[in-house]
């Protein structure tokens, strides 16, 4: 059992020692040393205890870079969610979370987030 707050919130402490695994979200966090700063910090919230900590939603790419969302909060042992919606004047091929939904790897984002999770969990080797 969990619950979550908005974007770059860090859970308060009633919900860290009643939940089972703990969920933040990245959404407006731009910053890749701020993720890494927030799992510092929920595990720093009084009652907390080794537990699961999840990003289920980040709407933050930039899989190019060395430093980004995703390394971040997997630097820190925490998972990472990819949120990718369709953006504004985007096609069919972009985003996963709007409907329509192509399930196929058919955008420059979607290759990125495949791309580094390949070299990150060393398939392919």
């Amino acid at each position: 059992m969990s619950t979550s707050y908005g974007g770059g919130t860090i859970p308060k402490e009633n919900v860290v020692r009643a939940a089972d695994f703990l969920l933040i979200h990245g959404n407006g966090v731009s910053d890749p040393k701020k993720i890494s700063e927030m799992v510092r910090q929920t595990r720093a919230v009084p009652g907390y205890r080794p537990m699961p900590i999840l990003f289920n939603e980040d709407d933050h790419f930039d899989f190019d870079k060395p430093l980004n969302n995703f390394t971040a909060a997997i630097s820190e042992h925490a998972s990472w969610g990819y949120f990718d919606f369709r953006m504004k004047g985007e096609g069919f091929d972009e985003g996963y979370q709007s409907v329509p939904v192509s399930w196929k790897i058919s955008s420059e984002r979607k290759r990125g987030f495949f791309k580094l999770l390949r070299e990150i969990t060393g398939e392919g080797k």
